[in-house]
């Protein structure tokens, strides 16, 4: 809302259809979102942005799959009793904020810059991956989430690990492996410089956020979402939320005073 944004909310939010398509079936990996580009479509809506990568990443592979089967995309349709047309373009909030919102109008809002924040920005496996669903053109070492944080004055790092995986899909089964992939990629930002992780997904949070609180012996970084970090830079540290990171941020902020 503060960029002129406005949120609308139709009735009967689904599952987006990740754990379905953990499980390969791809049947209702791809009717549970395309549940929810119908509803869009029926108000009138021809955009939607997804705050989540795996969302975000489910609902690009289903319209694509729609598009490709169409015997898939007749089954489905005569299921939920209704056509489909094809209108609703599916973008990731990072996207809708850095492309159609801008960067200029993003730097306008700033109130207090995030001078001397060092942030390394995680996109995750699923954002930009693969490019033939996600539409990305920097699949392998994307810049959108760091041309926004530059914008909010924050420092960005080069660091290895921003589209690394950090195991969300085995978080319930294979925890040992969680750790593992998670403390690489943790390690990696510490070596680079970084202050912060900063990352534009629910799953991704839940690691490297909340996987730190099991890991012994390892150095805690904060891992916050990039909205927090605008709301900071935006004046508004009320809506940042940052006591509900399970790695306390606040700490880091305050040395480099942007808190």
């Amino acid at each position: 809302e503060e960029l002129g944004i406005t949120p609308i909310e139709p009735d009967g939010w689904v599952c987006c259809g990740s754990t379905p398509a953990h499980r390969v079936d791809h049947h209702v990996a791809t009717r549970l979102p395309l549940q929810t580009l119908v509803l869009l479509e029926q108000e009138g809506l021809g955009q939607v942005a997804l705050p989540c990568a795996a969302c975000f990443n489910r609902f690009r592979a289903a319209a694509r799959d729609l598009r490709a089967e169409p015997e898939l995309k007749e089954e489905i349709e005569r299921e939920i009793g209704y056509d489909y047309h094809d209108s609703v373009q599916i973008v990731s909030l990072i996207d809708l904020i850095a492309d159609q919102v801008g960067l200029e109008a993003v730097s306008q809002h700033v109130r207090k810059p995030l001078t001397g924040l060092k942030v390394a920005c995680y996109y995750g496996c699923l954002l930009t991956r693969p490019p033939e669903v996600t539409g990305s053109e920097d699949a392998e070492y994307p810049m959108g989430m760091d041309h926004l944080m530059k914008a909010l004055g924050a420092t960005v790092v080069d660091w290895d690990y921003k589209v690394a995986c950090c195991g969300a899909s085995l978080s319930a089964t294979r925890k040992d492996i969680v750790f593992e992939m998670t403390g690489a990629i943790l390690a990696n930002a510490r070596a680079r410089g970084a202050d912060v992780v900063a990352v534009a997904c629910p799953l991704c949070h839940t690691n490297l956020d909340g996987r730190q609180t099991q890991m012994s012996n390892t150095p805690k970084m904060p891992a916050m979402f990039f909205t927090q970090l605008m709301a900071l830079a935006f004046g508004m540290p009320d809506k940042a939320y940052l006591e509900r990171n399970l790695i306390d941020p606040r700490p880091v902020l305050a040395e480099r005073a942007v808190i």
